[in-house]
């Protein structure tokens, strides 16, 4: 398409904005509330996830040596070097005892001088690592004598991740459909309303591309205003809700950051580029067979 051709389509969709005023309006404010809405639920999908991930930070396998280890950087070097390892952190037996009388409260544990406790590494585990490996592979390095997690507490938040990663996709799946829906059937409400508009340029040779163009930038403008509407008062929403936590953040740690809104803004804007698009087009094919 030649420069000039796409500025007078795009001419023309803003006179037609413009003319039928009451209608634009109208889709605007549906389009901002369904992209408001898909917003919302993405925001949510993302603190869940994060939930996860903080959950996952706190998983931690501990490996003990064997009391004739002499080299434990070595160990711990070739620990660190294990796929999904974030941290590898060394507990001598000295700092192990510490730790034991500190968490029964009592400092006379080894009076006598003997520390039974083998010295060990502590690793702190990527989101993605997968367990069950990075543990049998910990176990066959030499020097280490045993490789011990909370079991229990893993199995159930491998299960949770995935029961909010298949719940946040098919939320945002169902929302995306709803908006699109929504999207759709307003922008046909507003070719509807320029029937007779259509049918006369069909009637003098204008073809369906002449036509349709106009339409489709005019749902590009509309999906795209609605999606810097529903941006603006998300992103005002969401950091007074963050304001008024932030002395609650230990308790509820929620997202927040340019990362988070850059990722919203274009999602949004994403959203309403593709939606207004499609949906004009959707919308024109019954109207364009004259």
């Amino acid at each position: 398409m030649k420069p000039r051709t796409f500025f007078y389509f795009l001419r023309e969709a803003l006179h037609g904005l413009v003319r039928n005023r009451v209608m634009t309006l109208t889709a605007l404010g549906i389009i901002t509330i369904g992209l408001f809405l898909f917003g919302l639920f993405f925001l949510l999908t993302a603190n869940l996830h994060h939930l996860t991930a903080l959950a996952w930070e706190e998983v931690e396998i501990r490996v003990f040596l064997e009391p004739t280890v002499t080299n434990p950087e070595k160990i711990g070097a070739e620990l660190a070097a294990l796929p999904g390892v974030k941290k590898v952190k060394y507990v001598s037996k000295a700092e192990g005892a510490a730790a034991l009388e500190k968490m029964l409260g009592n400092r006379n544990l080894f009076l006598d001088g003997e520390n039974p406790l083998p010295a060990a590494f502590n690793l702190s585990l990527q989101e993605a690592a997968d367990l069950p490996t990075l543990v049998r592979m910990a176990e066959a390095i030499p020097g280490v004598e045993e490789v011990v997690y909370k079991q229990d507490f893993v199995k159930f938040l491998e299960i949770a991740i995935r029961i909010i990663i298949i719940c946040g996709l098919a939320l945002l799946f169902l929302t995306g459909f709803a908006v699109l829906y929504i999207i759709i059937n307003t922008i046909q409400l507003t070719v509807y309303a320029r029937r007779q508009e259509i049918e006369i340029m069909k009637l003098v040779g204008a073809t369906d591309a002449f036509v349709r163009w106009p339409f489709v930038l005019e749902g590009i403008i509309l999906g795209l205003l609605g999606a810097g509407l529903a941006l603006l008062i998300l992103r005002e929403g969401y950091s007074f809700l963050v304001h008024r936590i932030q002395f609650y953040r230990r308790f509820f740690p929620i997202l927040s950051g340019p990362e988070l809104e850059f990722k919203l803004m274009v999602v949004l804007l994403g959203m309403g580029l593709f939606f207004g698009g499609l949906g004009s087009h959707v919308s024109l094919k019954r109207h364009l067979k004259v």
